[in-house]
């Protein structure tokens, strides 16, 4: 376990809804030239505090940034238990337009793990600058191995046990922000976490001909590097693997890590 040594931006969000949709929002105070509206989509048993630590770097960088929570978490509209259970990460992509459709420009998307599989499918069928996929679930075309992970369809995936959560989301952190984050988690729809492990999901490739920058974790159990990068080939995007780091690359010291990555190449994307 590493303690955090990089400094945190500092940048507070304001909270806004979107048609049911609770959404965080970082706003620079020097927006520039080569500012973008950067709409982020947080992965599976997470909501937006997922880009707490990130979100902020963004932000200094001039960009207009909205951390959405998906349906049911996060203060977003409630989805019962029952409902639920037969949620498909297709059904974010709802949750993205409902903010997206408010918005004065085209965004770019930045996805996390199921989130970045989220972002693929809207990117699919509505317009958008360009994607980041962090940690990428990645569709059946990018021929995946299967992740095996116990799941029953008919029971809610419930929060792993705390060293579990340590060792598959929140390696790298600080004993405090482990316990932090272990216990904002929830239960997720077992359908998504299926598809999530499994691969079965499909995307339109051809579809989507943004550009597009892919950043996996070579520590990463739960999308392990190797999919990142054969995501990385079909799509003709940018790929970086950051060595020692794990799943939730967003949090911690590795949220600048990451975005001295990002922002860079943000630069480099049209609009």
């Amino acid at each position: 376990m590493r303690e955090s040594a990089m400094p945190r931006a500092v940048v507070e969000p304001t909270v806004y809804m979107a048609d049911g949709i609770s959404v965080d929002r970082y706003q620079s105070q020097e927006p520039n030239e080569s500012s973008k509206t950067l709409v982020l989509v947080h992965g599976g048993t997470q909501a937006s505090w997922a880009w707490e630590q990130m979100a902020p770097f963004l932000a200094q960088a001039g960009h207009d940034v909205h951390a959405l929570n998906w349906s049911g978490r996060g203060g977003s509209a409630n989805v019962t238990d029952e409902a639920l259970l037969r949620l498909s990460i297709r059904d974010v992509v709802r949750d993205i337009h409902k903010v997206t459709s408010r918005l004065d420009k085209v965004p770019t998307l930045i996805g996390h793990s199921m989130g970045a599989m989220a972002c693929q499918l809207y990117a699919a069928e509505h317009r958008v600058q360009a994607l980041v996929l962090l940690a990428p679930v990645v569709p059946k075309e990018a021929s995946p191995h299967p992740v095996e992970v116990l799941i029953d369809l008919d029971c809610l995936w419930s929060p792993p046990s705390r060293e579990v959560a340590f060792e598959m989301f929140f390696d790298g952190l600080t004993l405090e922000d482990q316990q932090r984050y272990q216990l904002r988690i929830v239960p997720e729809s077992p359908l998504r976490c299926y598809e999530a492990t499994r691969f079965t999901l499909s995307v339109n490739i051809e579809r989507i001909g943004v550009p597009a920058m892919i950043v996996s974790g070579n520590d990463d159990p739960l999308t392990p590097a190797e999919t990142g990068k054969a995501l990385a080939r079909l799509y003709n995007a940018a790929f970086s693997i950051l060595p020692g780091v794990g799943h939730n690359m967003m949090l911690g010291e590795r949220a600048a890590q990451v975005s001295n990555i990002v922002l860079p190449w943000l630069r480099t994307v049209a609009g």
